[in-house]
């Protein structure tokens, strides 16, 4: 039992960075209508700033996870004002060439410039004894930096007057400008989250794994399926969809093997797409 309630833990653990990969993408999907395939590699990119940061400027790691959500947002929001915002009212299929382009272009360039050595951060290692389960340290400070930033994002939403217009701006854009919301100003300011949740979720995981140019492929693969699990535009789906992915992934992982536990994104898309297309919760 013991066993089982570690491997539960860390699945919950790697489904909360999961969940911050997903909550930025389905945010984007929903308020600005673009389906962004290059969401994974500003994954990778804030990976790697965490991982500068921490080697020429020798700063603490959780300085570099607070630096990649202002740092990210600004570049989320050039992208967005210069290029997607074009794309609002475009047919789907030119967002989704744009975007794979952006992908491909990014990798590259990281893969010229940094080569594809494996690099990491050597940050808490070792790990914490509670009440008797073994937890990894990086996982679970990881695990309460994701919390943190979820949560921060819920209420901002929620809470803000920023927040109800992006909201709006997801519901109904027409009706939206009509009631005075700067729906452009909302898109722009989405964009910039999305992509700031995805650095912030990089350098996250560049606490806990390896960091190479193409890792972003996967982080995607399983953001797409947070969002086909939890609904389109769903935050807080997104955040039981990452859970859920999270945990199944650890526990295949522990009883099957590490291979069999990539297809699990896959799987579940396909699942969900069969059985209910929308996906558990409403967009």
């Amino acid at each position: 039992m013991t066993n089982f309630l570690e491997i539960l833990i860390r699945g919950l653990m790697l489904g909360s960075v999961y969940a911050l990969v997903g909550m930025g993408l389905t945010l984007v999907w929903g308020v600005v209508g673009i389906v962004n395939i290059a969401h994974g590699e500003f994954v990778m990119l804030g990976a790697y700033f965490a991982f500068w940061i921490f080697s020429f400027f020798h700063l603490n790691p959780l300085i570099s996870v607070a630096l990649s959500l202002p740092f990210f947002f600004l570049i989320g929001t050039m992208i967005h004002k210069r290029i997607t915002e074009r794309l609002t009212n475009a047919p789907e299929l030119s967002a989704l060439i744009l975007t794979f382009g952006m992908s491909i272009l990014i990798w590259n360039l990281a893969q010229f410039f940094w080569t594809n050595t494996y690099r990491s951060v050597p940050y808490l290692t070792g790990n914490f004894s509670v009440m008797g389960l073994i937890l990894a340290k990086s996982k679970t400070v990881s695990f309460f930096l994701a919390l943190g930033i979820t949560l921060s994002l819920f209420a901002f939403l929620k809470y803000s007057k920023m927040g109800k217009g992006i909201r709006a701006t997801s519901q109904n854009s027409e009706v939206a400008l009509v009631c005075g919301i700067d729906t452009k100003k909302m898109r722009a300011l989405t964009f910039g989250m999305g992509i700031a949740l995805a650095g912030a979720a990089g350098a996250i995981v560049s606490l806990q794994w390896v960091i190479f140019p193409q890792m972003g492929g996967s982080y995607v693969s399983k953001a797409f399926a947070i969002v086909v699990l939890g609904g389109l535009g769903n935050v807080q789906g997104a955040l039981v969809g990452g859970f859920i992915i999270g945990v199944l992934e650890s526990l295949v992982t522990q009883y099957m093997s590490a291979k069999m536990a990539q297809i699990i994104p896959s799987l579940i898309i396909l699942i969900i797409l069969l059985l209910k297309p929308t996906g558990l919760f409403k967009k």
